[in-house]
């Protein structure tokens, strides 16, 4: 009897206290309430005011002028298409404009590697890194060194390195092929992979970032792996990569974008010749270098690598997401 008052007692305080939150519901949002929201809000407004001011604005004008005709007859005026010629801008870069293909596919095959070797390279090193040994810190510090150059001012040292009259490229080439005598940087096929070679090796920023997280894999786990047998390779394979996933997969975004994205290299290397056109050289062509001055073109183009950006963020994420994807696919077959 007494079990069954207590438990009368019990449901009677839980229904008096929904009762009570009911009421608080209806009544709306209370005072301390708004207070707290209200505060929040205020701190967040600078930065949704940058955003909206630095970010929302200039994507939503790149994609309302893609559908316009803005060029160096209406500089200040853009005009829009109208509905029959809506896709103008985009059917001139897809069908007439010559180096746009090429461009995409510099471009795609750039963000591919950052993925499938810049990466892996940058993991190899932040793993060697990670070990304790005499000297390691100054190693760090070494190879931190040339990252600390502007990507401008590494396309002017590859420009020299591949100079055929005083660089060191072309006497390599010399010990395999006396006869050898052309700039690799005019011919097409050996200028993209040159082209690939001045940026794809510097892999600082990358490999501090995935220095910092396997740093911070605690020793506890560590010790475990060394208890189970796991050491050195197999502790990394197994312990800490698959720790540090998140962050690996940061780093391939930014990676594979900064491919997709390059500039500064193909400008001071070759300036698109011999086949090394990127998607933004290409931008800056039609809308600076073009007597036109094509704006609404280069912004359709500008759009396009936009939503290229978005996908590679979803293919990063699927890359990541697959492993465990295929696992349960097998759990469910069996």
């Amino acid at each position: 009897m007494k079990l069954k008052e207590e438990v009368k007692i019990l449901l009677f305080f839980k229904e008096d206290e929904m009762k009570q939150i009911e009421k608080r519901s209806n009544r709306g949002i209370s005072g301390p309430e708004w207070k707290r929201r209200g505060f929040i809000f205020v701190f967040l407004f600078p930065t949704l005011l940058a955003f909206c001011t630095f970010y929302l604005y200039p994507l939503l004008t790149v994609f309302f002028t893609s559908f316009a005709k803005w060029d160096y007859s209406n500089l200040t005026s853009p005009e829009f298409w109208g509905w029959t010629n809506l896709f103008n801008n985009y059917q001139y870069i897809f069908e007439t404009y010559p180096y746009f293909w090429e461009a995409l596919r510099n471009s795609v095959t750039w963000a591919l590697l950052g993925i499938f070797v810049q990466i892996p390279i940058s993991t190899l090193i932040a793993l060697a890194f990670s070990r304790k040994m005499r000297g390691i810190k100054l190693i760090r510090n070494i190879y931190i060194i040339p990252c600390m150059i502007s990507s401008a001012a590494l396309g002017i040292i590859f420009l020299q390195l591949y100079s055929p009259t005083y660089g060191i490229i072309n006497p390599i080439i010399h010990l395999f092929n006396p006869s050898f005598s052309e700039n690799i940087l005019l011919m097409k096929g050996p200028a993209f992979w040159a082209m690939t070679g001045a940026y794809i090796f510097f892999t600082g920023t990358t490999t501090l970032m995935i220095l910092g997280n396997i740093m911070a894999v605690p020793e506890e786990v560590r010790e475990a792996a060394l208890l189970d047998g796991a050491s050195g390779f197999v502790q990394d394979f197994y312990i800490t990569i698959p720790m540090i996933k998140n962050t690996l997969k940061t780093v391939s975004i930014l990676s594979a974008t900064a491919g997709f994205l390059l500039y500064n290299e193909v400008y001071f290397l070759t300036k698109g010749a011999a086949g090394t056109y990127s998607i933004s050289y290409v931008i800056r062509e039609l809308a600076i270098t073009s007597p036109r001055a094509q704006f609404g073109r280069a912004n359709s183009v500008a759009f396009l690598q936009i939503i290229a950006g978005m996908l590679i963020i979803v293919f990063v994420n699927l890359i990541y997401e697959l492993p465990e994807i295929c696992s349960k696919l097998r759990r469910d077959r069996t």
